[in-house]
């Protein structure tokens, strides 16, 4: 009787739920709430995949048909943008030959001050759409479409050496006394710092990650640039100062 109980209870035990994940194969956002499929200890399980609009299935890990048992299990369906044709990840150069919109994804929305004329930019990914529209990744979250009227390849590293793209000379600086302020861009993305404005990169903070700055430079454009006291720069676009109470 005591052994009977005890089977009883192991058919009703329930085996470890499996996550099921939709998402964007090139920036990893969920498409979807990931879903937990729970059952007993033995129930067979089998998951479909899905469409989801203007997304094409690229891949898919995990295993979608099984039993429940005592091991963590999860699957992930990867998507890619349909309109996306060609993803090239080599590291390319522009030369801006005008001031270009940034937008924050590849046909999004525009973000802030354009990036001003007369500069160099570094871009680690280009994405051909299938109307051969050529997009740039400059930044984390930041996007701008090529335009041969504004825009000119570069063969040739313009940042060897770590020469600023612009001489800090053109530059008006203001000392600041410790200013609190915090990073302002979109929710869990990061921003790019620089050893100097126009310059090689120097690291990334995160959105809403606090910054206590030692000087702002304003250069002919327009276009802020402020010193964190960790000794780098970072563009005025991003940042919010924080209102003393």
């Amino acid at each position: 009787m005591h052994y009977g109980v005890l089977i009883m209870r192991d058919e009703f035990k329930t085996g470890n739920p499996i996550w099921i994940y939709y998402r964007d194969i090139d920036n990893n956002d969920n498409l979807r709430l990931p879903q937990l499929l729970r059952g007993h200890l033995g129930q067979s399980y089998e998951i479909k995949k899905i469409k989801i609009p203007n997304y094409t299935l690229m891949q898919t890990t995990g295993t979608l048909q099984g039993v429940f048992d005592d091991t963590a299990k999860s699957v992930c369906f990867y998507y890619r943008k349909t309109r996306w044709g060609e993803i090239d990840d080599s590291v390319h150069y522009l030369y801006l030959k005008q001031p270009v919109t940034v937008y924050d994804q590849v046909e999004g929305m525009p973000l802030g001050t354009p990036l001003p004329g007369g500069i160099y930019v570094k871009s680690f990914q280009r994405i051909a759409t299938t109307d051969r529209q050529f997009w740039y990744q400059v930044n984390a979250g930041q996007w701008l479409q090529f335009d041969d009227a504004k825009v000119k390849m570069v063969k040739d590293d313009p940042f060897k050496g770590d020469v600023p793209t612009r001489p800090v000379s053109d530059l008006t600086y203001l000392a600041l006394n410790r200013v609190a302020a915090t990073v302002d861009f979109l929710p869990e993305r990061m921003v790019e710092t620089y050893s100097t404005p126009y310059g090689q990169p120097s690291g990334k903070v995160a959105n809403g990650q606090k910054l206590t700055l030692i000087g702002r430079l304003t250069d002919d454009n327009g276009v802020t640039w402020y010193k964190t006291s960790e000794q780098n720069y970072i563009n005025g676009n991003y940042v919010k100062i924080v209102e003393e109470d």
